[in-house]
């Protein structure tokens, strides 16, 4: 018998955050938003005003018929540039800049960013069964919310109710060129595009960087919360000038705020099965089975109230009793592929726990998501609803220099943001390499071994310098790295995060206050750590530096120009054209 193959673990190890952690990484996210929001707004108003028509070659490419391009059934404006485009940015972006963040900042693998097909504790064909098993249930739970709204707004028609759930506009169904449409780009939307990206972005990124900062619990319920508001923009609001749309007339609709619920309760359902599993094959296959199915049942109620209209609801009632028999089945034989929605249900009740709310209010929760509303959605929402309502070319100018002031803004807050913690120090006497003082967490050796392995390693470094006044001055160890300052009597060896110039700066200054006070003191010393105990102090303030932020000196000048200059130009071209 072979031995079975180990699995990697890819646990992801929680950062203890502070709230300017959590406030960067929301930000993070917003910017991607932002750009992505921003990008098609300027764009599809590009092809328009040049009478560049984006979907109809698309939609002949897919189905073979010009007509179909103009469909109003088929919404295939929305389904191009919302689907093809937006959610393809996301992706995209997501790759290039998210994800090298995760990687270079936090030092992430592949594997710990969930594109794995097997985990320490799931195999690939445990995944793809779970995957099945939560997308029925899903559907299910979308069934039974959405169908007792439309019910009620109605009259108590049950006809119109499930009509809900057939395609259909102004309760009549497509015709069958319609409904062949919808199908096929139904099914390459709903089926592989979104939970394509969903499955990049939501799940692999912004779940784990949450994870990483939040609480378990509050990581899928914020994640849940932003990817709705996602959905609520560009999948329930499919109408242009989304913004005025939302507060004029989706906040009134209950079937707007069904469907909010709805996906809610699937994509909570989603994000816990990630952050059990830790692996993107169970919420792909879950939004696979939940899209894709939605998809194939609306066609299948279409043909139902075509061929039996007068008992269409209770036909229709028959793939809904046997989702619900194939689960209940399901839970008997298998009841273990349940424990997503236990877990899901445990991390939730932990979210309202005593415990949870002293870690994390649920007032700043609300903050969180009003300032991803606020800079993902509301400001490149402003700028959409001045492009569609056709602004002068003054008000135009205006709105895209705010909008750019705040993708540089970010941009420079979230790439010079580099947390920088020290961990363990040692100050030797330089250049004997005796050890006057150390504080040691993640080094296990003794000080003496490590301050000879770093004198030897000073003295090979000087050799091969031509002129032999180089000095070393880091080493990279694992995903840290150790500083190393010389002074005049000492040599100070830090390791941290990571090499930048204010912690440095910072260390080089409390060694030379240190060197100008003892010089005698150090001038003298032959080992006796009894000689020297304010060396002790020493270590405690270089122990508790921590920087969030090292911007250098050019940066910050280009910066200011950029911010400076470039709304003047932009409204020196409104004034042109």
């Amino acid at each position: 018998m072979t031995s079975p193959e180990p699995f990697e673990d890819t646990r992801i190890i929680k950062i203890q955050a502070t709230k300017l952690d959590q406030l960067i990484q929301v930000l993070e996210i917003s910017f991607i938003f932002l750009i992505c929001f921003t990008l098609i707004t300027l764009v599809n108003e590009a092809l328009l005003k040049n009478t560049l028509d984006l979907y109809s070659p698309i939609a002949g490419l897919f189905l073979g018929e010009d007509d179909f391009g103009s469909l109003d059934g088929g919404n295939f404006g929305e389904i191009v540039s919302v689907t093809l485009v937006f959610n393809l940015l996301l992706f995209s972006i997501t790759l290039l800049f998210g994800l090298w963040i995760r990687r270079t900042r936090d030092g992430w693998s592949w594997n710990q960013l969930g594109y794995t097909f097997k985990t320490p504790k799931y195999t690939f064909s445990s995944l793809v069964r779970r995957g099945i098993l939560l997308g029925l249930i899903v559907i299910v739970v979308f069934y039974t919310i959405m169908t007792p709204i439309i019910f009620f707004l109605s009259g108590g028609d049950l006809t119109s109710a499930f009509l809900f759930h057939a395609y259909a506009k102004d309760g009549v169904i497509f015709s069958a060129s319609q409904l062949n449409a919808e199908y096929y780009f139904g099914f390459i939307e709903m089926g592989f595009i979104w939970p394509a990206s969903a499955g990049f972005f939501f799940f692999s990124y912004v779940h784990n960087s949450f994870k990483a900062r939040f609480p378990e619990g509050v990581a899928n319920l914020i994640s849940t919360i932003f990817y709705v508001i996602y959905l609520a923009f560009f999948f329930m609001i499919p109408d242009p000038n989304k913004l005025n749309v939302l507060f004029s007339k989706a906040i009134f609709d209950p079937i707007f705020w069904g469907m909010f619920i709805s996906f809610s309760v699937v994509l909570y359902i989603s994000f816990s099965a990630f952050a059990e599993t830790e692996s993107i094959v169970l919420p792909f296959l879950l939004n696979f089975v939940f899209n894709a199915g939605l998809t194939l049942f609306r066609a299948l109620n279409s043909l139902i109230f075509y061929s039996a209209p007068s008992s269409s609801f209770f036909l229709m009632l028959i793939p809904y009793i046997l989702m619900l028999t194939i689960i209940a089945v399901w839970y008997f034989l298998r009841r273990e592929d349940f424990s997503t929605i236990r877990l899901g249900i445990q991390s939730l009740r932990e979210v309202f726990s005593k415990k949870t709310r002293e870690e994390f209010s649920l007032i700043y929760m609300v903050f969180i998501v009003f300032l991803f509303f606020l800079i993902s959605f509301f400001l490149p929402g402003v700028l959409e609803h001045i492009v569609v309502s056709d602004y002068p070319p003054a008000v135009f100018a205006f709105s895209n220099a705010l909008i750019y002031i705040l993708l540089i803004s970010l941009a420079l807050i979230i790439l010079n943001y580099s947390p920088t913690k020290v961990y363990d120090i040692l100050f030797v006497k330089h250049p004997d390499g005796i050890p006057i003082a150390s504080r040691q967490k993640l080094f296990q050796s003794d000080e003496v071994l490590i301050s000879g392995f770093f004198q030897a390693i000073s003295s090979v470094s000087q050799e091969l310098d031509s002129d032999q006044k180089a000095n070393l001055r880091s080493i990279k160890r694992g995903e840290r790295e150790i500083l190393i300052e010389d002074g005049v009597f000492t040599r100070v060896i830090v390791l941290a995060d990571r090499d930048q110039s204010r912690i440095r700066d910072s260390i080089l200054k409390l060694q030379r206050e240190f060197e100008a006070t003892h010089a005698n003191k150090l001038a003298n010393w032959i080992g006796d750590p009894h000689a020297l105990p304010e060396a002790k102090d020493l270590i405690e303030e270089i122990g508790r530096l921590e920087i969030k932020f090292d911007i250098p000196q050019q940066a910050r000048w280009v910066a200011v120009l950029t911010l400076l200059f470039t709304p003047i130009m932009i409204g020196l071209i409104a004034l042109l054209f």
